[in-house]
């Protein structure tokens, strides 16, 4: 049972942690890509503790990684051990595709943007 609970609560902390990471480096910089500097400068007044995240952004990347490959890790443990709810592994499965995948896309607007830009003469 404990084995259970844990790899849900890894999987919903890897999430978590993969909105923080978007919402404090990927999305200012897809906003401003987009136009919407406004929205950007809106977001940085409403929300001042994005501005002291994103300086720490490599922590954050960094820690959102370490939890989501724990998450894996739990996940697949508890696979093997041959928990009987296999919709529930299912969905966490899901939400781990899709956090994995948001860190990434994150981590691609957060370091690789810029440069791809540069590189691409835009």
């Amino acid at each position: 049972m404990a084995s259970e609970g844990g790899s849900a609560g890894s999987v919903w902390s890897s999430l978590g942690l993969a909105l923080l990471g978007t919402s404090c480096c990927a999305l200012p910089i897809t906003l401003v890509a987009l136009g919407a500097g406004g929205a950007v400068a809106s977001l940085a007044s409403n929300a001042p503790w994005l501005i002291a995240l994103s300086k720490y952004k490599a922590w954050t990347f960094a820690l959102t990684a370490a939890v989501q490959g724990y998450a894996w890790w739990r996940l697949r443990r508890a696979e093997n051990c041959g928990i009987d709810d296999a919709r529930r592994l299912r969905w966490q499965r899901r939400i781990l595709i899709g956090s994995t995948a948001l860190l990434l896309l994150s981590l691609l607007a957060a370091y690789a943007a810029l440069p791809l830009a540069a590189a691409l003469g835009a």
